[in-house]
């Protein structure tokens, strides 16, 4: 009975947090003045903040993904959307289309690849609606034959280089580089996760393959909700933007401190006190 209290509070966190979460992105929209001359700045600093509420939100929806199998991937993606946008924000009109540019060249590839991969057959109707609507959604914004592909870096220089150059090499260092090796599958991640000590001393004790199961670890939602305001506070800090809605950070916080007093015994299913590691 306890546990399923427990579960019932953490369902209700997560609902409330996501709706403070929208509310607070909703609240930024409409603070900030629109200037339709800079089109690409509404559009890409707006996207990259709507992208960290949808990627916080699909960690809050899913507590199977709080565990260090799956819980990287999505906190790098957040790193990663994180560093670009404090990059942009640094010079806000070139580098979002720089931003727009690559991205339309990228899906140009695509395209390319696509049209290649046909050649020398009759296409079929479902392939040809594809590519053609492809090409529509790039001619919406650039036509087709003036957009370039560039296969390198969409901003000229390595991450390392944006995150230095947009004063969070801090954040780089201790969580984009950490979390690149879960999702890079990197030795110093898969080995840690994914093998175990074979227990025949005949063996000499070498690894052997597993898929181990890990319990719920809320500490990685509460870092999902730290990028998340650590984002808005990046976008408020440039523009000058106050909202008046609560944080959905601080509101997480609080919910996680009040279920800590409130821990159910069966350790080995749920954990809702965050754990005691190194903050990023």
């Amino acid at each position: 009975m306890i546990e399923d209290e427990v579960l019932n509070k953490i369902e209700g966190l997560i609902r409330d947090f996501i709706k403070h979460a929208r509310l607070e992105l909703d609240a930024r929209w409409e603070k900030w003045a629109i200037d339709l001359s800079k089109n690409e700045i509404h559009e890409v600093v707006g996207a990259l903040l709507a992208r960290q509420v949808t990627l916080s939100r699909q960690m809050a929806e899913n507590p199977e993904m709080w565990n260090g199998h799956v819980a990287p991937l999505i906190l790098r993606a957040m790193a990663d959307a994180y560093i670009s946008l404090s990059w942009i924000l640094k010079d806000p009109l070139e580098r979002s289309r720089k931003f727009v540019i690559h991205g339309l060249g990228q899906a140009k590839l695509q395209i390319e690849h696509r049209k290649a991969q046909i050649e020398g057959r009759e296409s079929t109707t479902e392939e040809k609606m594809l590519i053609d609507a492809s090409e529509a959604w790039i001619n919406s914004q650039r036509f087709t034959f003036l957009t370039e592909v560039n296969i390198g870096s969409w901003s000229g220089i390595s991450t390392r280089q944006m995150a230095e150059e947009a004063d969070c090499i801090d954040f780089y260092n201790y969580v984009y580089t950490p979390f690149s090796a879960c999702t890079h599958s990197m030795w110093h991640h898969i080995s840690r996760y994914n093998l175990r000590q074979c227990i025949n001393p005949l063996h000499q004790y070498h690894q052997v393959p597993e898929d181990p199961e890990f319990s719920m670890d809320p500490y990685n939602l509460f870092l999902s909700a730290k990028y998340l305001q650590k984002t808005f506070s990046a976008f408020d800090a440039k523009f000058g933007i106050k909202v008046d809605v609560p944080s959905a950070y601080d509101y997480l916080c609080e919910g996680l401190d009040s279920l800590s007093d409130t821990q159910s015994d069966d350790q080995d299913r749920i954990n809702v006190k965050p754990s005691k590691k190194e903050e990023t």
